[in-house]
């Protein structure tokens, strides 16, 4: 049975079971009575009722706050980031020393060796393998890892995030030789965490290189594998000349900087940033050669150690671009649970009928699915192969296009295709031009070839830029209903006029004209929609406020799905059109390795984690604000403004409620005769009940 952590060592051994199959030895759990119960007597003297026992349950497990590198670890190989989300040293709380070893592959594959690192075992002889291992949660769980070596495996008990040493006492095989010790998923892991792996025997030599993680390669400076953090990873990770640190966080919505002082020894270290609350910040540290690093960081008050993902989230990329390597870390950091990238058929059609796949999309769609974020494909233009370059016109390169779209949905791990981009828009080198009569044939072909083989993928068409009343109009008049599973478009109507909310207009005429000219609706997504902050654009704290009134709408008006342009900037320069959409930094700072969020980063993941999942359900809007409602009952959330200034509104509560701005400053407000009065202004605020 598994005993605490903090008192015992849990010791899987022979005594407790080994099963053998097939030549495997898999170690599992037995409960052993801890006295020998006597045979029943023939009669019994009637015994009172004994007094029920109190049960003793244990505490919730602390969840200490940790984060983890990018860095690589001496003496093991860690799976690509293609293959498992997170294999990473992580710094705080280690079992012993300051690292450990964290995996996170939310994708729920199996049989995928996450970290591996060498062993030479000789036949038939007596061994005990050990470690100390943990997952991030309150309450034991399972733990979605296993062990192997030398052809046996070794299913660990479950878990919480106290960390647990166990023993599994084993016999070699009879033929043992080189082997290693492997740790592989079993499924979906989340916040696993190993250390001190040793594998000794009778001689009391040490087996296992580098067990406790500690020796790692790593650059110079703060090495945080994402710098957007919840309060359970609040720290930076961090390679610094050892001898004393101090940093400096300062909001930049403004307020007193905060301050702190640490010391830092070995190759990698943890600096926590402690008293500093949820918000984005601009954090500079001080190193004992007198260094400076600068950099931006995100803080969410959310359950867990990182964002839960919202399936109704998504965001451009450009992931042939080498900016955005990293795409799937990236965005899953953000909540974001959808990317829509481009996949491009001249990239991976060259000769007429072959695909031979950019290795660009094959690797950061890889990774994109390790983190759980699925793909919005987006398959674009024309291929001169087949005549034309800016979209398919013969009847021949339609049918390719519909060809190469099965093979697009065949390989890759998609939520839906969508046919062409900005269709009504682009300059159209075919004779058809950009009419959408020209259109629906290109959908048709798409149907015909996808539709047998993934049933279930919807074919996204329209794509509009902005939302193109007459094209639209023509497209349901032209019978576009019946190649439609999603209607899609882009409407920066919003961004162009400096007004987040028009998009709920806009999105009340796309159903009304579908609804008129059809005869019947499909569901809506915004598969493309920013405000940029270049010389012309947004500031920076407005675009996050842009983000979150533009988004709540169009929930509130019947958007399944909505998808921000876009992730990362396209450009380091400030200044340029069209290329500072991105809600995170263009590259990463001096002795920065992660990308820093921007403020509207910030933005996305405060909204996405006061939502938690819930579905819009109602809206309480009047002539002075904007109230959208996401849950029902005692689970809700209102995200609310006003668009003209502040004014005051009074909501029926018989609870206090809690008041998150956009800086992320929480304020509590007592309820008073049933009734809860917030201000509200331009800003967009989340209000949430607090629990009774």
């Amino acid at each position: 049975m598994a005993l605490r952590a903090t008192k015992k060592t849990i010791i899987i051994a022979s005594a407790v079971a080994v099963l053998l199959v097939g030549g495997t030895a898999t170690a599992a759990v037995m409960v052993l009575n801890s006295q020998q119960q006597p045979q029943a007597e023939a009669t019994r003297a009637p015994q009172p009722t004994p007094t029920p026992t109190p049960v003793v349950t244990d505490p919730p497990a602390v969840v200490p706050v940790t984060n983890v590198a990018r860095a690589s670890v001496d003496g093991w190989t860690l799976a690509d980031r293609t293959l498992v989300g997170t294999v990473l040293p992580e710094v705080g709380a280690a079992a012993s020393g300051a690292v450990s070893l964290r995996v996170d592959a939310p994708a729920d594959d199996a049989d995928i060796i996450a970290a591996s690192a060498p062993v030479t075992l000789a036949p038939a002889a007596e061994y005990t393998l050990r470690l100390s291992a943990r997952v991030l949660a309150e309450e034991k769980i399972a733990s979605g890892i296993r062990l192997t070596v030398a052809g046996q495996t070794f299913e660990l008990p479950e878990l919480d995030a106290e960390w647990e040493p166990i023993e599994f006492p084993f016999t070699s095989p009879a033929d043992a030789a080189a082997s290693s010790i492997d740790v592989v998923l079993s499924g979906a892991v989340r916040g696993f965490g190993i250390d001190d792996v040793s594998i000794m025997g009778g001689d009391g030599a040490e087996l296992v290189p580098n067990g406790s993680f500690e020796a790692v390669q790593t650059p110079s400076g703060i090495v945080n594998d994402s710098l957007v953090m919840t309060g359970e990873s609040a720290l930076l990770a961090v390679s610094l000349p050892e001898g004393p640190v101090s940093w400096t966080a300062t909001s930049t919505a403004g307020g007193e900087p905060i301050t702190g002082e640490s010391a830092v020894a070995g190759a990698l270290a943890a600096l926590p940033l402690t008293g500093v609350s949820q918000g984005h910040y601009e954090v500079s540290v001080n190193d004992a050669s007198g260094r400076q690093i600068q950099t931006a960081v995100a803080i969410i008050d959310t359950d867990g150690f990182s964002i839960a993902q919202d399936g109704r989230f998504g965001v451009a990329a450009h992931v042939e671009k080498e900016t955005f390597i990293g795409t799937g870390s990236l965005a899953a950091a953000l909540g974001f649970a959808e990317v829509r990238n481009d996949i491009s058929w001249e990239r991976n059609e060259k000769t007429p009928g072959q695909y031979v796949w950019d290795p660009n999309y094959e690797r950061e769609f890889s990774r994109m699915h390790a983190n759980d974020v699925k793909l919005l494909g987006l398959v674009v233009y024309g291929n001169r192969l087949y005549g034309s370059r800016k979209a398919p016109g013969s009847e021949q390169s339609i049918q390719a296009y519909g060809a190469y779209a099965k093979a697009v949905a065949d390989r890759f791990d998609l939520v839906g295709l969508e046919v062409l981009n900005e269709f009504n828009h682009r300059e159209n080198d075919t004779a058809c031009g950009p009419a959408p009569s020209c259109y629906v044939p290109i959908a048709q072909a798409v149907q015909d070839h996808v539709g047998a083989a993934h049933p279930d993928l919807p074919i996204v068409t329209g794509s509009t830029a902005l939302y193109d009343r007459d094209w639209f109009v023509g497209f349901w008049q032209a019978g576009g209903l019946a190649v439609t599973d999603v209607a899609s478009y882009h409407p920066y109507e919003s961004w162009i006029n400096r007004d987040s909310d028009l998009i709920a207009g806009t999105v009340q005429q796309s159903y009304a004209d579908m609804q008129e000219f059809a005869g019947e609706t499909r569901p809506v997504w915004v598969t493309e929609m920013g405000f940029p902050t270049h010389y012309d654009g947004v500031g920076a704290l407005e675009q996050g406020q842009m983000l979150v009134r533009n988004e709540a709408l169009a929930f509130a008006n019947g958007v399944e799905k909505y998808f921000w342009y876009d992730l990362i900037n396209d450009t380091p320069d400030l200044a340029a059109g069209e290329s500072n959409f991105g809600l995170y930094e263009n590259s990463p700072r001096a002795n920065v390795v992660a990308l820093a969020p921007k403020p509207g980063a910030f933005a996305q993941a405060l909204m996405i984690a006061q939502l938690g999942g819930k579905d819009f359900s109602s809206e309480e809007s009047d002539e002075t604000s904007t109230v959208t409602v996401f849950g029902t009952g005692d689970e809700t959330t209102r995200v609310a403004w006003a668009a003209q200034g502040d004014v005051q509104r009074t909501f029926a509560s018989d609870v206090a409620v809690t008041v998150t701005d956009m800086s992320g400053n929480a304020e509590l407000v007592e309820s008073e005769d049933g009734e809860v009065t917030v201000t509200l202004g331009a800003s967009p605020v989340f209000i949430t009940p607090e629990a009774e």
